[in-house]
């Protein structure tokens, strides 16, 4: 297959200034993949996420990445997804790597990292999104619905549990990622949908931006994550019986009780 030479016109400073505004950056970016995809045979969609996507503009700071899916035809996919010539600028390109079936990341010498899907087209979810190439082959679909917060709190328990004791065994890597990460994440949604149920967020992180549907909330668990892992898995139970347990039937509070007798809490 003939190869279009995949050039835009951007330069890309090596080294990051102070007072650079990252949200033009991002734009300059975007307007460079846009021209390359198009110069690429093979590619059909690029669609993008996020601060990424016009309507997301607003939120673009020094640390807003390139978040896009980029779809291909049929007999140039197995050629173009692993090699990526539609990546603007490969003269800048300091890192990449692949990450699962479709997915890669991209960071160039300017600091500025892409995160994207591409392959075969699929069904995308995500609402936050802005379609920049349709080539015939974009399929929408509404998110899946999010899980019960009922059963979130029962696995925020159950992974609470194991991490501590995890760390009480000496297996502290492990007991910490169950305790930051997927408690964590479990114990989040459960508090989104309890407290804050109506307010905007990710469909499938709900980790993200915390800060600005419940600040106080966020506050709290932050301070917890900068504690050591047995302070942090404390406050984060502590956390869930004081703003989840009280006039919720659903709690599981048995469970709770057990757990923190099993403990020593």
């Amino acid at each position: 297959m003939r190869r279009l030479p995949v050039r835009a016109a951007l330069h890309l400073p090596h080294r990051l200034n102070a007072g650079d505004n990252r949200g033009m950056e991002l734009a300059a970016h975007r307007d460079a993949l846009l021209e390359t995809c198009r110069r690429t045979p093979g590619v059909t969609s690029l669609v993008v996420f996020g601060s990424s996507a016009g309507d997301g503009a607003g939120r673009r700071d020094e640390w807003s990445d390139l978040d896009f899916n980029l779809f291909l035809t049929a007999d140039a996919a197995p050629e173009l997804a692993g090699t990526w010539p539609f990546l603007p600028h490969p003269d800048q390109l300091v890192m990449t790597a692949h990450e699962g079936e479709n997915g890669g990341v991209a960071l160039y010498a300017d600091g500025m990292l892409y995160e994207f899907g591409a392959g075969h087209p699929w069904t995308i979810r995500d609402p936050d999104r802005e379609v920049l190439l349709d080539g015939g082959d974009l399929a929408f679909a509404p998110p899946d619905p999010l899980p019960d917060a009922a059963m979130q709190v029962r696995v925020f328990l159950a992974k609470l549990y194991i991490g501590v004791g995890r760390v009480r065994r000496g297996e502290r890597v492990a007991g910490n990622a169950h305790v930051r990460t997927y408690a964590l994440i479990c114990l989040a949604d459960a508090l989104r949908q309890r407290l804050a149920p109506d307010a905007p967020r990710s469909p499938f992180d709900p980790l993200r931006r915390l800060e600005r549907t419940l600040p106080g909330v966020a506050d709290r668990l932050a301070a917890l994550l900068d504690t050591d892992v047995e302070t942090c898995a404390r406050g984060l139970f502590d956390a869930s019986r004081e703003l989840l347990e009280p006039g919720w039937p659903d709690y599981p509070s048995r469970a709770a009780d057990v757990i923190a007798a099993r403990l020593g809490w």
